[in-house]
């Protein structure tokens, strides 16, 4: 939504001042006519303009950097340790997101103190940022549904090897003491 500009507003006076004094000079119906359609065109265009600042980032890039800001946050939440190193790791992780998004921090932080500004706006970036978040969640659920299942089948088929193993061993023992029910000594023959 453009919001009128202070120049836009100035465009608006001076076209309701130049009105007023053509019609107090007495022009054509006509003429007067023609100068307010050419000064309304003019006001539309110039109150279209974007006032976004330069160097702000557009939405889709904010959206793609505040996902990857707040999986770092994540990431940097379930590391234990002391706040200086996590100081001290943590901006290198920070720099390595801005890098990747061909952005610096300065420019992220005027970005979002510009969307912070406009409501809905940052709100619009947010709903963007959710679904990229939703998305790299299921396909990290499905890796590790993938690997639980590949885990699972590797634990049923372990234990029942190992099972079918120690049983036959202790087969093969009892066997060998049911032959020979008193142990052999080295003096007797048979």
């Amino acid at each position: 939504m453009a919001s009128v500009s202070f120049f836009s507003s100035f465009i608006l006076s001076a076209m309701l001042i130049l009105c007023v004094i053509l019609r107090i000079r007495l022009l054509n119906y006509r003429m007067s006519k023609y100068i307010g359609l050419f000064f309304s065109a003019l006001l539309i265009l110039c109150s279209c303009n974007d006032d976004r600042p330069k160097g702000i980032l557009d939405e889709k890039q904010m959206a793609n950097v505040l996902a990857d800001v707040h999986i770092t946050n994540g990431t940097m939440l379930a590391v234990s340790g002391a706040p200086d190193t996590l100081y001290k790791y943590g901006t290198g992780r920070y720099q390595n997101v801005f890098k990747n998004h061909h952005t610096d921090s300065a420019q992220f932080t005027k970005s979002l103190k510009y969307y912070a500004s406009k409501p809905e706006e940052l709100l619009a970036v947010y709903d963007e940022v959710l679904k990229k978040l939703q998305t790299k969640s299921d396909s990290l659920n499905k890796v590790f549904q993938k690997e639980t299942a590949a885990n699972a089948k590797k634990q049923l088929t372990k234990p029942t090897v190992v099972r079918y193993r120690q049983a036959d061993t202790i087969k093969n023992r009892l066997r060998g003491k049911l032959k020979r029910p008193f142990p052999r000594s080295k003096n007797l023959k048979e």
